[in-house]
């Protein structure tokens, strides 16, 4: 029985074994017209390559997104470089497929890792930062002080250290996570609803709506609902019917709410 060349190959294989299975493919994947007939070879390719997108997504690992998200991008870094692919003499298809893949990676953490997402210059930098510090440790064997990465990366510490704050913001820490010392989680420690708190932001609303009243509007409010004096004693301290002091109060509220749900609006949309 004879047995023909399979791309299947396992990790045993020879790397010439490789290079002739691959180049075989590609030669059979130029003369294909038929549309199934291309996937099938196309699905091929991506099987001898699998361990490429593995390599290439271990480089990113640690970093805020799970492995396996790395490796399914890196798979799709791998048929589109098999799509763009052109065979020509001396070319090589890992090293063109290589960085194909790591800008597909790059690409997914730019658009889909980060919480907050910071600015596109902040986020390039990030890479680079990396590199100079494993480089400067594995020159010097201790790691770089801020000063020493700015020059390294000839930045202004500014934007260093916007960079390097910026990383904590690339995945939310969870609430039931523990502490080092196993003295309960984080969420455990954080303050309990406060209804003070929660009204800061109507109070703030209120001061504003209060600042555009008019003097005598102030001390009208002032009377009643500081001092809690009652509508026939404001209306004796400023000679007027209660059934006045009833109808200003009034006015004033309506004023003051309608500034208020003004302001809430405004907040829901934005």
């Amino acid at each position: 029985m004879s047995h023909g060349p399979s791309p299947h190959r396992g990790p045993a294989c020879s790397g010439t074994a490789r290079h002739l299975d691959r180049e075989e493919l590609f030669d059979r994947l130029n003369r294909a017209h038929d549309a199934t007939e291309r996937s099938r070879i196309e699905e091929e390719l991506v099987a001898l390559h699998l361990d490429l997108c593995d390599r290439r997504a271990a480089r990113y690992a640690g970093r805020g997104v799970p492995y396996d998200d790395l490796v399914q991008v890196a798979r799709v870094g791998l048929v589109v470089s098999i799509r763009r692919y052109r065979q020509s003499a001396g070319s090589s298809f890992i090293r063109f497929a290589a960085p194909t893949i790591s800008g597909e990676i790059k690409r997914y953490f730019r658009d889909h890792g980060w919480t907050v997402r910071p600015p596109r210059r902040v986020q390039e930098l990030g890479p680079r930062v990396r590199a100079a510090r494993e480089r400067w440790e594995h020159e010097h064997g201790r790691p770089p002080g801020l000063e020493v990465l700015a020059r390294e990366l000839d930045v202004p510490m500014r934007q260093l250290v916007e960079c390097l704050v910026a990383e904590q913001n690339f995945h939310l820490v969870s609430l039931d996570q523990t502490y080092v010392d196993g003295d309960g989680a984080l969420g455990d420690r954080l303050p309990t609803q406060d209804r003070e708190l929660d009204a800061v932001v109507d109070r703030l609303v209120l001061q504003d709506a209060l600042a555009k009243l008019g003097g005598a509007q102030r001390e009208l409010v002032r009377m009643r609902f500081v001092e809690g004096m009652t509508q026939k004693e404001i209306g004796e301290r400023l000679g007027v019917s209660q059934m006045q002091v009833s109808r200003l109060v009034a006015a004033v509220l309506r004023r003051l709410r309608t500034h208020m749900d003004l302001a809430g609006r405004e907040r829901r949309i934005a």
